[in-house]
């Protein structure tokens, strides 16, 4: 994980549990059934949730019937997770997995970046190693902000680094990490590199039918 946003989350990780757990960004009332949906429609039996932050996705799909691995950089947010006493918590950044640190609980059938991704240059080296972490026909879920957001935040619709990670949502955030933000085109780009994959996306909308978040299913080819 770049130091900035490692610093920023190990900042903010107590901020997060709280509004997290108090169910206070209006967003998830979309996102986390979007997501839920996805997994559940996969059926999958070996999962990992990459960046699980505090684990909360972990423990809601921990009555299915799979083995879940929850992967993230943060020491504080891993320690939260363990302590709620539901699933296998392992702390690991993207950047080491990238490097060849392979992932407890590998290899998966279904891989989950759920709002985690925050690089530009690296992203399709991470994908790639996830790619070979997955069993033979494995999914990767992606859950993203629309691209759309761009837009309606005053910005032009082009890939491009945003600066303050925690903007807009409620809490008392300090040291926000930038991100970078890609349109579709600047998916597709990467995703096109993938080998041995497909892939597919699916627009989550609010009630006034306005897109609120992308999910992305990256297929492993036999």
């Amino acid at each position: 994980m770049d130091k900035t946003v490692k610093t920023s989350w190990e900042k903010n990780a107590q901020e997060w549990i709280k509004i997290v757990k108090n169910d206070e960004i209006p967003s998830r009332k979309y996102t986390n059934p979007a997501i839920l949906k996805a997994i559940y429609r996969i059926g999958a039996t070996k999962i990992a949730d990459m960046g699980c932050g505090e684990g909360w996705l972990v423990r809601k799909i921990h009555h299915v019937n799979a083995h879940i691995t929850g992967i993230d950089a943060t020491a504080k947010l891993i320690d939260y997770a363990k302590n709620q006493g539901k699933g296998s918590f392992h702390q690991l950044s993207f950047e080491e997995i990238i490097a060849g640190k392979p992932i407890p609980g590998g290899p998966f059938d279904l891989m989950v970046f759920n709002f985690s991704l925050y690089l530009k240059d690296d992203l399709l080296d991470l994908l790639r190693k996830s790619v070979d972490f997955l069993q033979s026909s494995g999914t990767i879920l992606i859950q993203t902000l629309h691209p759309y957001f761009l837009v309606t935040n005053g910005n032009t619709y082009e890939n491009q680094w945003v600066q303050d990670s925690w903007k807009g949502l409620p809490g008392d955030f300090t040291d926000g990490h930038q991100w970078y933000a890609r349109n579709f085109e600047g998916w597709s780009l990467v995703l096109n590199q993938l080998n041995n994959a497909s892939f597919g996306f699916q627009e989550v909308l609010n009630e006034k039918g306005q897109p609120i978040s992308l999910i992305i299913e990256i297929k492993k080819s036999e």
